[in-house]
């Protein structure tokens, strides 16, 4: 039974000291949080801790920001017990767990998925590891349609969302995982489920469908539950939820609000355990300076924003999810000799695919060849409304949340970041790559392959911080371009809105946009201006905010060692005193 520190839990004799620490750091600290509410009397719940991820689009009528996963814990009652995801970053989803839980926490998820009941936990400790889920030969797939409270039937069939699994979703992910992960609908139930739960406790919600259905969780088995689209602005509906799982093979939850097939497809890939594929953006810069994370910002990736494109699955992600094949990436690493590195085309059937490049502080740096061929066939023709680049892309492996980080090898002023998509290394110019613990300089670029010249630096050079800016996140579905036509975001283009491209240069021989399937709301794409009269603008998104904890650190420590001192000495005293006769 290992305790784990990050959910709260301390040694029974530290506690003296902490409350001591906090009474005397009280005065310092500027913004503190909340303090707990005393009249709580904290319970204990013991189960297994499930995180899902909301996703939203501009569709659904509010502003959005990507704020992390919702978070609760599954007793053996079949109870779900709503808490913090921020108290629980330390512990392993899948686990089982017990938590002390007490008022409300700070943090409120409402519009989406019905978190704001969600319990600030106190202490916790793990009793059980996650099951291991190694990819299974098969991942079979329970397709129910749902009439959550308030919502009617909005037309679309089963056989379209059987259709759009069994088809594009399931082809794409068998072919990224070398046919190690293969998705199947094994039931579909035929009839409209209307459930007493709405959007606001998908928990409830997805226990109603699975109960219609007869599904039942486990290893290789998946919920893909369509919730109806009518009305599009239902109360706490997000876009999909998708639950997160732990590898290839755990199974899992999803529900989706349209048959898009890269959206099932990504909330697929939440239940293997991926997270987003992102994009960092540094003013001027390719990682140093001024920097923003923005979510979902890879549009080559089918963790990141969800359009009618699925291109191949990144290299950071499909090292995350083990189906990267040694025989298909080269590693270099601090103190290496320069290397000049063959690089095929990431959608490629062999050869070198990617090369990892491994920093002295750890921090891993992925490059991957981008030709317009198989997967990515798109980023020759008319599809690729968003002009992306071919060529070579720098991905460095994030964290749970953005798992994988688009670095930007052009980069724009930060005036320019919202309209500049255009992220493929430069032609002959040497680009530094983790504060200069690699230079990276791209000799030759066409369909069949790149040519590399890595130079390793000779001794440890630390990375720059990943992550650690503030960045809005754009659209989950660009969806498809209307009014003017889709835009060609150029990297000097002026900034739009937060969260939305700016006007670029816009494309005047861009394609009719596709049809939009059963279910989908159509979204201007990034740089466009809907005309419309039926759809409201996109609302700009909220700054997704990531600050450091050295503003709370040098306090903190600072107080532990006056208080430390204190007790020595009144242990001195006391000592002292017992000594005397």
């Amino acid at each position: 039974m290992s305790s784990l520190p990050a959910a709260g839990r301390r040694p029974r004799r530290l506690l003296p000291l902490l409350a001591v620490a906090a009474a005397a750091l009280a005065p310092l600290v500027v913004t503190a949080p909340a303090a707990a509410d005393d009249t709580v009397v904290p319970v204990t719940v013991v189960g297994e801790l499930v995180q899902a991820w909301p996703e939203e689009a501009p569709s659904a009528g509010h502003v959005h920001a990507e704020a992390g996963p919702l978070s609760w814990v599954e007793t053996a009652e079949g109870e779900a017990v709503p808490v913090s995801t921020e108290d629980v970053a330390g512990l392993p989803v899948g686990a089982t767990v017990e938590l002390t839980l007490g008022g409300a926490a700070d943090e409120s998820h409402d519009e989406v998925g019905g978190a704001d009941d969600a319990r600030a936990v106190l202490a916790g400790e793990v009793l059980d590891a996650a099951p291991v889920a190694a990819a299974t030969p098969s991942n079979g797939v329970t397709v129910v349609r749902v009439v959550p409270a308030g919502g009617v039937e909005d037309g679309t069939g089963i056989t379209a969302l059987v259709a759009a699994i069994d088809g594009p979703v399931a082809g794409f992910w068998a072919r990224q995982t070398g046919g190690a992960v293969r998705f199947g609908v094994t039931s579909a139930h035929p009839d409209w489920v209307a459930t007493a739960a709405g959007c606001d406790d998908p928990r409830a919600m997805w226990a109603e469908a699975a109960a219609a259905a007869g599904f039942q969780p486990g290893p290789g088995r998946h919920l893909v539950v369509y919730v109806s689209s009518r009305p599009a602005d239902l109360p706490g509906c997000a876009t999909a939820l998708g639950q997160l799982g732990t590898g290839p093979g755990a199974g899992g939850r999803v529900y989706v609000r349209t048959v898009l097939p890269s959206l099932i497809a990504h909330e697929l890939g939440h239940n293997m355990g991926l997270g987003h594929s992102s994009g960092r953006q540094c003013d001027g810069a390719v990682e140093t300076g001024t920097c923003r994370t923005a979510a979902y910002r890879d549009y080559y990736d089918v963790m990141g924003a969800s359009w009618e494109q699925l291109g191949s699955l990144n290299a950071v992600q499909a090292d995350r999810l083990g189906v990267l094949p040694a025989a298909d990436q080269q590693a270099l690493a601090v103190g290496d000799p320069a290397t000049t590195v063959s690089l095929a085309p990431l959608s490629a059937a062999g050869g070198t695919r990617a090369l990892r490049l491994t920093a002295s502080d750890g921090a891993v740096y992925w490059l991957e060849h981008r030709a317009a061929g198989g997967q990515d066939g798109w980023l020759a023709g008319a599809g690729n409304r968003f002009g992306l680049d071919t060529g070579v892309l720098l991905h460095r492996a994030g964290d749970a949340t953005d798992t994988a980080l688009l670095l930007d090898g052009t980069p724009a002023p930060a005036a320019g970041w919202d309209g500049d998509l255009q992220a493929a290394l430069p032609l002959g110019v040497p680009v530094a790559v983790g504060g200069g613990a690699f230079t990276v300089t791209v000799q030759t670029v066409a369909g069949s392959g790149a040519t590399l010249l890595v130079q390793p630096a000779a001794r440890a050079v630390p990375a720059p911080p990943a992550g650690t800016g503030t960045g809005a996140a754009p659209d989950v579905l660009p969806g498809v371009a209307s009014g003017t036509g889709a835009a060609r975001a150029a990297g000097t283009g002026a900034a739009g809105t937060a969260g939305t491209a700016g006007t670029g240069a816009a494309d005047a021989t861009a394609a009719v946009p596709a049809a939009e399937p059963a279910g989908q709301a159509a979204v201007a794409a990034p740089g466009t201006v809907d005309t419309r009269a039926d759809v409201d603008p996109a609302p700009a998104l909220e700054a997704r905010s990531q600050t450091s904890s050295a503003v709370w650190l040098l306090p903190l420590v600072t107080g532990l060692a006056v208080t430390g001192t204190f007790l020595a000495g009144w242990r001195a005293v006391r000592r002292l005193r017992a000594a005397r006769p």
